[in-house]
């Protein structure tokens, strides 16, 4: 055999190499296509199993990030000319929420049916709350609907994006305070006992103790002879903040005592001003009327302060007021250059790009009160964390110490 054919023979095993290696991959578990249809899927006759697991997937929630996402394809594939059946059929199994995909399947079914995309939405409005399903709906009548989808799917972003500046601001503290009682609950559970054990033995009363000792050993006893009644108590106090928050009185008043804290109350009502100003001006933008934007954003908002603001702004502007008027009223709500800047769209019959502006203004100054909150929060967590630590030593280390001066 010369080298030629040598050459031939090495290369066709590492074709053929290559041609398994590739066979092994497309032979790998593919996603299965989507092909639950809500209203027509039935599960009665299937096993325990399966039933199961769809009432976990069926109530699964899908994230804003997830909306955004399939709006901003959906927008691109319209624009592109694609029929918004084949958009759907496409988009269904590009999300990795298995409820997503049953819903967009869904979507893509009644589409086909003759149904449109906002009244198709429409059924399923603990995902698409009122004010995308108006937007589209708007985009539909108007035949601006990849404009409105992709404006809808910027807000979604930046919705997105805030909730998760909120969260990483909150997330520090949360974590060091989870720490700090875990580390307390395993010393007192574990550690403190046999200290007491220790002292005992050396003949130490309790009455001898420091202060900060005797104080663990009340905790400690507290903890482990009536776990059983603290659980119960917090479960009490708990179940107590669930039903008054659940009166209208307590709503009302857990709302405004959110807007008045002393460090958080500025940064809420800011968030607060966000969203509706940017609700409000996109429900403009999309043609909506300004009632009809007004009421959409209204229940948009999850503090009942603002929403019953919103519900006295409707009723002014219906006998013929201006936004800008009701606003300047609640100045606590609403800062005064909110309400001046709006008098000047309202004016200028530019509200959709002033409402633009201010929600950009004020999504920077959000930026820049949790940057500052997150400078405090440092220190400030730092200190605890070093006090709590000088609280355990003293309580611990204390009696050592006395006990090793009186044993020598």
């Amino acid at each position: 055999m010369n080298d030629k054919q040598k050459i031939h023979e090495s290369t066709l095993n590492v074709e053929s190499s290559g041609q398994q290696m590739l066979d092994q991959i497309r032979s790998l578990e593919k996603i299965s296509e989507e092909t639950v249809i809500y209203g027509l899927y039935d599960n009665s006759q299937a096993g325990l199993w399966v039933r199961f697991n769809d009432f976990l997937i069926d109530r699964s929630k899908v994230t804003v990030k997830d909306k955004s996402y399939f709006f901003h394809m959906l927008a691109v594939m319209v624009d592109a000319g694609i029929s918004m059946y084949q958009a759907l059929a496409a988009l269904v199994n590009r999300t990795d929420n298995l409820r997503f995909r049953r819903i967009l399947n869904t979507l893509r079914h009644e589409v086909e049916q003759g149904k449109t995309l906002s009244a198709s939405m429409q059924r399923f409005d603990d995902v698409f709350d009122e004010s995308e399903i108006g937007i589209v709906k708007s985009g539909e009548a108007t035949g601006r609907l990849d404009q409105m989808l992709f404006k809808l799917s910027e807000k979604l972003d930046k919705r997105n994006d805030l909730n998760m500046k909120l969260w990483g601001a909150a997330i520090y503290p949360i974590v060091v305070f989870s720490v700090l009682v875990l580390v307390a609950v395993g010393m007192l559970v574990w550690i403190f006992p046999s200290l007491l054990a220790l002292l005992a033995e050396g003949g130490v009363s309790g009455s001898a103790l420091p202060l900060a000792t005797r104080m663990l050993m009340y905790f400690q006893n507290a903890l482990v002879n009536y776990w059983w009644l603290i659980l119960l108590l917090a479960f009490g106090v708990y179940g107590i903040f669930v039903f008054y928050k659940g009166t209208e009185q307590g709503r009302y008043k857990l709302d405004y005592f959110w807007l008045k804290l002393p460090i958080f109350g500025p940064l809420v009502r800011k968030v607060y001003v966000l969203r509706f100003i940017d609700m409000m001006g996109m429900l403009i933008e999309s043609g909506l009327p300004v009632i009809r934007a007004l009421e959409i954003t209204g229940n948009s908002m999850t503090n009942e302060i603002y929403k019953l603001n919103t519900k006295s702004l409707i009723e002014d502007v219906t006998t013929g007021q201006k936004i800008s008027k009701n606003l300047k009223e609640v100045p606590f709500l609403f800062p005064p250059e909110v309400s001046q800047m709006l008098s000047v769209g309202e004016a200028s019959a530019s509200l959709s790009s002033v409402s633009e502006k201010i929600s950009e203004q004020y999504g920077r100054e959000i930026d820049n009160s949790l940057k500052k909150l997150s400078s405090i929060f440092e220190p400030v967590m730092i200190l605890v964390v070093g006090l709590f630590v000088a609280m355990l030593a003293l309580a611990i280390m204390a009696p050592i110490f006395n006990l090793s001066s009186t044993l020598s």
